[in-house]
């Protein structure tokens, strides 16, 4: 294999996944790899920054963040380092000296404090009315107001399985929410699972064992994981903000946020399609490793292939920043550990950021921006507000 062309490949952003695992893996086996893949990043680099010191760079950085402004001067100057430490985190390498790890981060600016952790509880409505709390922890079992039992948890997931259930007469439907902050897994009465991140709503039938059924319907808010069980006589349908996504069996990521811009649907295996409710002619249809984004606001689609690895990261409590904006970033932050932020450093919305961060606190994932993109930030309970770094 040429890893010299796979490190082309990569500094050009054009790398796939299971050329990124190899590369991961060539570069881990020796010191001599490691630095073949240095020397030729530094080659790529010298024309933009001659002046730039890898060694000194990756040793004072102290971070597994970059910054990249669409400002061309700074975009000049800031990129052979970002290239370099946001090639290393999504390597996934773990070497000493070049990735500092979490707890070595430096202490964050006096003025910030600890986010206060709310623990608002997962919530099911039933179909007949009453709602449950479900603990984040342990085993459980469901019940209706009757005392039937319609669904086992377990530590990390609630069960639908009633494959033995007799055949219900009518379609009843109940209702899940995960509050920001938490995600949840939920098995419906099909086999299928879904994994829905924070902030996110499912209304589902109790039960698709019912003859007057001819799709299998539910409906999102927010955003799920579906690994759907295959029934060609009873296609799956979810349903979100005017929009359809029909498939037979298969594994896709939806993120339908009512505050977003966009609905997008990512593939990672088997085919779906995608149509707006009231012109089912407006549609799209996906293959592996594709992904659909509807604008809202034009009501049209577009499609192009992506790694979905970056899509599904969220189920693992990982945060993949892909060129994305401050303002999208701190949107994903607020669902994801239950914060609201006040930001009064507008210049910073559209700078745009690639990293990564695994399973870490708020307080480090902001700290580690603020050591590429100055700014100084305070915590009160679970309001963080962003000022500019005089």
């Amino acid at each position: 294999m040429n890893y010299d062309e796979l490190i082309s490949k990569w500094l050009k952003g054009s790398i796939t996944s299971e050329e990124r695992e190899h590369l991961n893996t060539w570069v881990s086996e020796s010191d001599a790899n490691l630095n073949a893949f240095k020397k030729q990043i530094r080659e790529a680099e010298q024309d933009k920054a001659a002046s730039f010191d890898f060694e000194n760079g990756l040793s004072s950085f102290n971070a597994k963040i970059s910054s990249k402004t669409r400002k061309r001067k700074r975009l000049i100057l800031a990129l052979p380092f970002a290239a370099i430490v946001v090639g290393l985190v999504f390597l996934g390498l773990q070497m000493t000296g070049l990735l500092v790890s979490p707890n070595k981060l430096e202490q964050a600016p006096s003025e910030a404090t600890t986010v206060q952790k709310l623990h608002k509880n997962i919530t099911i409505t039933l179909a007949d009315g009453s709602t449950k709390t479900l603990n984040s922890t342990g085993n459980e079992v469901l019940t209706d107001a009757q005392g039937n039992i319609i669904a086992d948890k377990s530590i990390d997931e609630l069960s639908f399985n009633t494959k033995n259930s007799p055949k219900s007469t009518s379609v009843v439907y109940n209702e899940i929410y995960i509050p920001h902050g938490q995600t949840f897994k939920i098995r419906l009465s099909d086999g299928t699972s879904v994994w829905l991140n924070a902030g996110s709503k499912l209304k589902f039938p109790t039960s698709f064992n019912n003859d007057s059924l001819t799709t299998r319907t539910v409906f999102l808010e927010g955003e799920g994981f579906f690994d759907v069980t295959k029934n060609k006589k009873k296609p799956f349908l979810v349903v979100t903000q005017g929009l359809e996504v029909k498939v037979l069996g298969t594994q896709f990521n939806l993120s339908s946020y009512q505050t977003d811009k966009n609905v997008s649907t990512t593939l990672v295996e088997g085919k779906v399609t995608i149509s707006e409710s009231n012109k089912p002619d407006n549609e799209i249809e996906l293959t592996p490793n594709f992904q659909a984004n509807y604008k809202k606001s034009e009501n049209n689609f577009s499609k192009a292939k992506v790694d979905t690895a970056l899509y599904t990261a969220w189920m693992e409590n990982k945060l993949i920043i892909d060129n994305l904006k401050f303002s999208e970033i701190l949107v994903k932050l607020e669902r994801a550990h239950q914060v609201k932020f006040l930001n009064r450093a507008q210049h910073l919305n559209n700078e745009v950021f690639k990293g990564e961060f695994d399973n870490e606190s708020i307080e480090a994932i902001l700290h580690t921006i603020s050591l590429s993109t100055p700014f100084k930030y305070t915590i009160n309970q679970n309001t963080i507000t962003i000022e500019s770094k005089s």
